[in-house]
Formats: structure tokens, C-alpha cells, sequence
């Protein structure tokens, strides 16, 4: 089993929490779940029973498994689950509405408009909270064995400003030793930060590389599979 992705989108306000894996080679298929306020909005599957096997090894599932993933992103900015999130709402309002026409429950009206906006700070909440977000600048390719040179990225969610002094750390693990760190550096003062290292070759096993970041802003973590 391939390690997975997980991404928070905020569209029109609100947090949509993409998590994306590989269900592994005895259910051969990617799943791609989005959720909004810890409900499940949306599924997408694909199967890949046909890449099992090639010469490439895992590579082809990975492929598929991150292009999966940024176009379920690419629909979520595009509007394209909008009218699914509005039917959550739309389900909502109305079990609210039931409840609160039965006897002792007060007026209706009141308890609708009040639902509408428990609804909307529900949803909300995640949006409102400031969140690190860490991004790599420009397509990266790293393997086994090799030098690599990261360009790292830290924001804020809510202003998109540079947040400084994040502690940066990369660090591999494996399926056949111990997880090792091989950088740590602190962002400057534009959220930047340049990590040169090397990675290190297996004889055997599966390999990724954990990156994470922390400030007073929160934590954020990348995966990449090697």
C-alpha cells in the first residue's frame, strides 16, 4: 500500500478536507474522499488491477494516485461540488425544521434562521482558524540514492503571508529501518527555506519522505513517495 494524500481546499469559505489512498494491490483501486465538516461530500474511484505488475514497479499507481488527487482539487476550486454542499445544507435545514416543530421545541422560524447560521459557522470554523500551509516550489524529482535540493514554502492560510522562524524537517522512512532525518532548517523571513541533502539507497523495501513544519501558526506535513 502506497502512502497517501491529504489536503485542506478552502472554496467560497469553506474547508474541504481531501484525502486520497491506495486501497492496496488485493483491492487495486484509488480512492479519493472529500469531506466537509467531517461528513463525506463526494467519492471518486479508479481502478489499476492493468498496472500491477509493469517494470516501473509502483511508480505507474503513484502517478495515477497524484493526478486523482489534484483533480478532485481542481473541481473543488472549480465550483464543481457546490451543488452537493448546497444539498448538505438543504438536509440539514430540514431535519432542523422537523425537530424543531415538535411540541415544546419553540418557534420554527426562529430555530430555522438560528440552524442556518450554527450551519454556516460550522463549516466554517476551519476557515476562520489560521493554518500553516507548507508547499514545495516547482516539480521536484526525488529518488533513492540521490542528491536532492528542496525549495520550501511556508504560509498562512488566512492571509497568505510568509510565516518566518517555521521549523522545517525532513525525514525518511522505510519498511526496512529505522525513520532518519536528513535536513532541518527554520524559514527566513519571506517563509522561505533551502534544504540540500542527500538520500539515502535501499536493497530493498519501499521508502517515503516525511516533510513537516511547525510554528506558532500550526503544523503542516508533506508525503512523498520514493
Amino acid at each position: 500500500m502506497i502512502t497517501g494524500y491529504n489536503t485542506d481546499v478552502r472554496h467560497n469559505e469553506v474547508v474541504f478536507h481531501v484525502q486520497t489512498e491506495d486501497k492496496g494491490a488485493e483491492n487495486p483501486f484509488i480512492e479519493s474522499l472529500v469531506y466537509v465538516g467531517g461528513q463525506v461530500l463526494a467519492a471518486k474511484r479508479a481502478g489499476y488491477a492493468d498496472l500491477i505488475g509493469q517494470a516501473r514497479g509502483d511508480r505507474p499507481i503513484v502517478e495515477l494516485m497524484e493526478r486523482q488527487h489534484r483533480t478532485v482539487i481542481a473541481a473543488i476550486r472549480s465550483g464543481r461540488f457546490d451543488g452537493k454542499l448546497e444539498s448538505l445544507l438543504e438536509a440539514r435545514r430540514t431535519a432542523a425544521a422537523a425537530a424543531a416543530a415538535e411540541p415544546g421545541s419553540g418557534n420554527g422560524t426562529d430555530a430555522e434562521r438560528t440552524l442556518d447560521q450554527v450551519i454556516l459557522e460550522y463549516l466554517t470554523s476551519e476557515a476562520d482558524q489560521e493554518q500553516l500551509l507548507l508547499t514545495v516550489d516547482g516539480e521536484q524529482r526525488l529518488s533513492l540514492g540521490s542528491g536532492a535540493r528542496l525549495g520550501l514554502r511556508a504560509t498562512s492560510s488566512k492571509s497568505g503571508q510568509p510565516v518566518a522562524g517555521a521549523r522545517v524537517q525532513v525525514r525518511m522512512i522505510s519498511t526496512v529501518s529505522d525513520p532518519r532525518v536528513l535536513a532541518a532548517g527554520e524559514t527566513d523571513g519571506q517563509g522561505a527555506l533551502a534544504l540540500a541533502f542527500e538520500i539515502p539507497m535501499l536493497d530493498r523495501g519501499t521508502a517515503a519522505l516525511i516533510i513537516t513544519a511547525a510554528s506558532n501558526v500550526g503544523h503542516a506535513e508533506i508525503k512523498h513517495l520514493l
